[in-house]
């Protein structure tokens, strides 16, 4: 069996990301931008459902969710799920 090495392994993670309901859509837009980062549901009251993607290789998933928490109108986001293969 060959060992799996750091290179070979890809990651997704699982984002609730809240906004004030107002900047809802503004906010979806400027996440759907960033590479990597789908905005699969959101909800009214300001509530986006988004996963990011790390592909084999790549080292982003932390600076992307950083992106994410910082972007503007963004109030919170919570880390709901984490997968690697």
């Amino acid at each position: 069996m060959t060992p799996i090495s750091s290179n070979d392994v890809g990651s997704i993670c699982g984002l609730v990301v809240c906004t004030r309901p107002e900047r809802l859509d503004a906010v979806a837009e400027c996440l759907s931008q960033m590479p990597g980062v789908e905005v699969h549901d959101r909800n009214p009251q300001g509530k986006l459902v988004v996963t990011v993607e790390e592909r084999p290789g790549e080292k982003i998933m932390v600076n992307r969710i950083s992106q994410i928490s910082a972007a503007e109108g963004v109030l919170s986001s919570a880390l709901v799920y984490t997968h690697q293969e």
